[in-house]
């Protein structure tokens, strides 16, 4: 059976919305449960490959490289196949990956390791896609609020499934595995469940519906290549703010967190605390994002924007304080961590679709997406070698410092908006 065009009148858009949503929601919850599930132990297993920190963000760039050829490979795919050919093909692949580094953590397998992790990003990266299936049909007083209630509905997975860590890796011993094959274990059947979701329910396809993409061939819209996508962003001030807005947002919290379960673990911290702290971390990214959604319809994209940079700011301050990582300190600034990425994610995503022609919006987003991983993934690389040289206050300095970034560009993308409209 054939999904219905764009141009098809009698299919009911704000119903294929609603139940979009739905679908997004649901899948949302064993996605995000999927990477925070991963995250911590991954970075634990790297260090135990290695045998060093030094360069323990391999494994966050390495699924940050997986994140970002997923953004640019189905985005293009998505403009020619729809939404749900694309966001279940990346969960399957994230699915191989997270077995396969169950083999490597086994087996002592560096290689494979970064190549499973490579592959889990690409379920990072496409769980983070699935926002934007949420602005395919939603109307513009409400497409903050649409996008920021998927971010929201991933809070369970999110925040509940790291407390499992620990029980996920005493099971694993019990089978003779090491304790870090638990997490992926988890990973990989909560990916399955995300998949599934999309690939059955999420019918018809909101970018169908929407006129995103074509079933007629002759019709159908060209892939735009990823240089013409970031040009096409770069034109626009809003967009241009909302490009550098994502990935700021990403590349800041990313590089702290990723380095959070070493310098924990490094002061005594057991592994049940860590996973609390990256809880109430990823609470902070998920749970309030309906605020960040009212308060961007409300007020404006461009003034929430600017609040990430404040909250990403007030975040770093707290942990370049957390040099002997006290709980009192991390718990707080892990949270507001969280909150400003928040922030920037859901104005940001909100702000760049509606600053390009729709033709563009997926190319868009999909480069956006990109850029935000490979920035990302510098980051986390980067800070194992900030944090073994310098220490976790300094990598929390240069956080700051991208956070004042975005700042002042607000201020001057503002202005410079403002001016052309006043003449």
């Amino acid at each position: 059976m054939n999904e219905p065009t764009g141009t098809d009148e009698t299919v009911d858009k704000t119903a294929v919305q609603q139940r979009t949503l739905r679908v997004l929601w649901g899948s949302a919850v064993f996605s995000r449960g999927a990477v925070s599930s991963i995250f911590p132990v991954a970075v634990l297993a790297i260090k135990d490959l290695l045998g060093s920190e030094t360069l323990a963000g391999l494994s966050t760039a390495a699924s940050t490289v997986g994140s970002a050829l997923c953004a640019i490979v189905l985005a293009t795919f998505m403009q020619r196949h729809g939404r749900n050919l694309g966001l279940t093909g990346g969960f399957a692949a994230a699915i191989i990956g997270a077995l396969l580094a169950i083999v490597a953590i086994e087996a002592g397998t560096l290689v494979l390791f970064l190549f499973a992790m490579i592959l889990v990003g690409v379920g990072s990266g496409t769980s983070n896609l699935s926002r934007y299936a949420a602005a395919d049909l939603a109307t513009e007083d409400r497409r903050s609020r649409d996008i920021s209630s998927v971010i929201f509905a991933a809070t369970l997975g999110a925040v509940l499934f790291p407390l499992f860590i620990g029980v996920a890796g005493d099971l694993a011993e019990d089978v003779g595995l090491d304790s870090n094959s638990g997490g992926f274990a988890m990973g990989a059947l909560f990916f399955a469940i995300a998949g599934l979701a999309i690939w059955i329910f999420m019918r018809p396809d909101p970018l169908v519906v929407a006129g995103g993409v074509s079933n007629d061939v002759a019709t159908r819209k060209r892939a735009v290549p990823f240089r013409e996508a970031v040009a096409i962003a770069w034109a626009h001030p809003l967009a241009r703010l909302a490009f550098v807005a994502l990935v700021i947002s990403q590349a800041v919290m990313v590089m702290v967190m990723a380095m959070t379960p070493l310098h924990m673990e490094a002061h005594g911290h057991a592994k049940g605390v860590v996973g609390q702290v990256i809880s109430a971390h990823t609470a902070g990214m998920f749970a309030f994002a309906p605020v960040a959604g009212w308060l961007s319809d409300k007020f404006g994209r461009v003034p929430i924007v600017a609040l990430a940079g404040v909250t990403l700011a007030a975040a770093t301050v707290l942990t370049a304080f957390a040099g002997e990582a006290p709980k009192v300190l991390m718990f707080p600034g892990l949270f507001l961590l969280g909150l400003g990425w928040s922030f920037g994610i859901v104005a940001g995503s909100a702000l760049l679709t509606e600053s390009v022609a729709e033709g563009d919006r997926v190319a868009v987003q999909g480069a956006a997406d990109t850029a935000t991983n490979v920035a990302s993934g510098v980051g986390a690389l980067a800070s194992g070698i900030v944090l073994d040289m310098a220490g976790f206050h300094i990598l929390s300095f240069v956080g700051m410092a991208a956070a004042a970034a975005l700042l002042g560009q607000s201020w001057f993308e503002a202005r410079l908006v403002a001016a052309k409209l006043s003449i």
